[in-house]
């Protein structure tokens, strides 16, 4: 399967993800399915020991919200940021800021070519300042400006 171009070879994220089938321990197995019309299927996948999936959860559940590393943070149980970052470093393979970074790119880029959601409600939903943050933020992540990505579908 040819990957598309936005996306990372090495990347653990996977956007636009039509079906995606887990398979567990007890032989059950969960399968997850877009059908395009009521979002986006993104997959991110870690590999974990069993005992830090509260962070994981924990993480995934709070970092679109959280205004800033120290919040996220908190929000997980932890007093220090530097902490915090070598903890998450250990079990996402980068920093928080870097994977943060990756996840809004992912879904600036699902925005741009999966709706009609314009540059200004996109850029308000990812919590950018205005149009011109996201178009910087496009152009340095992906090379290419946000009207590019939209009419490359």
């Amino acid at each position: 399967m040819a990957l598309p171009d936005h996306i990372d070879k090495n990347s653990t994220i996977w956007g636009n993800v039509k079906e995606c089938v887990i398979f567990l321990d007890n032989g059950m197995q969960k399968v997850f399915s877009s059908n395009g019309t009521r979002g986006q299927l993104t997959v991110n996948v870690l590999n974990h020991h069993v005992r830090d999936s509260g962070f994981v959860e924990a993480v995934l559940k709070n970092y679109k919200e959280a205004d800033g590393l120290s919040e996220l943070s908190a929000i997980c149980g932890f007093n220090s940021t530097k902490t915090f970052t070598r903890y998450f470093r250990r079990i996402f393979n980068t920093t928080p800021k870097q994977w943060i970074l990756e996840m809004k790119k992912e879904e600036m880029i699902a925005k741009l070519k999966d709706t009609n959601l314009s540059l200004k409600q996109i850029a308000d939903q990812l919590r950018f300042a205005n149009v011109s943050y996201l178009s910087g933020f496009c152009l340095r992540k992906t090379g290419k400006r946000p009207e590019e990505i939209r009419n490359n579908q």
